[in-house]
């Protein structure tokens, strides 16, 4: 009798452990997200990216937090500051001089990851960067994950760090 009773105890606490459990996985976090993102934020986004291949460092110069961080796979592999991004931008003009990367381009692919409340956003935004290096077709596809916060009444760049396919 012991044993039978022990065992709707543990399968009672089980049951209501995967309960509490799928209630907050399915709707905790989606309360404080927005359905869309916002336009304002794409705008940034989208800015950064075309600074990338553009190397236009004027667009890019005041869309960064005073403590952001941008990482991505080329020396030194992150930057800091409010100039980060142009620090960035700076670095990956250098490299694709250093590669003799001719008709550099960035195509920009639909936001499939995002979360965002008021006052911050996540968002993983896939990119497929092209040209061509003596001749041949160059080809990187990865993505950047992007966090926005609202500092003084404008979005801004957080963070800001790059994932090659190939590392995933």
């Amino acid at each position: 009798m012991m044993k039978h009773l022990l065992t709707m105890v543990c399968m009672g606490l089980l049951i209501t452990m995967l309960a509490a459990t799928n209630t907050y996985a399915v709707g905790g976090h989606r309360d404080d997200t927005i359905k869309t993102i916002k336009p304002e934020v794409l705008q940034i986004v989208n800015t950064v990216l075309k600074a990338s291949y553009t190397f236009n460092i004027e667009k890019v110069s005041d869309v960064y937090t005073p403590n952001a961080v941008v990482s991505d796979e080329q020396a030194p592999f992150s930057w800091n500051g409010q100039l980060a991004g142009v620090q960035w931008v700076n670095s990956v003009q250098k490299a694709v001089k250093d590669f003799k990367i001719k008709d550099f381009k960035v195509n920009v692919k639909r936001v499939k990851i995002f979360q965002q409340t008021e006052e911050i956003a996540y968002l993983v935004v896939p990119v497929e960067y092209t040209g061509t290096i003596n001749g041949e077709p160059f080809d990187e596809e990865g993505a950047f994950s992007f966090v926005l916060r609202v500092v003084s009444g404008k979005w801004l760049i957080k963070s800001q760090a790059w994932v090659p396919k190939n590392g995933l």
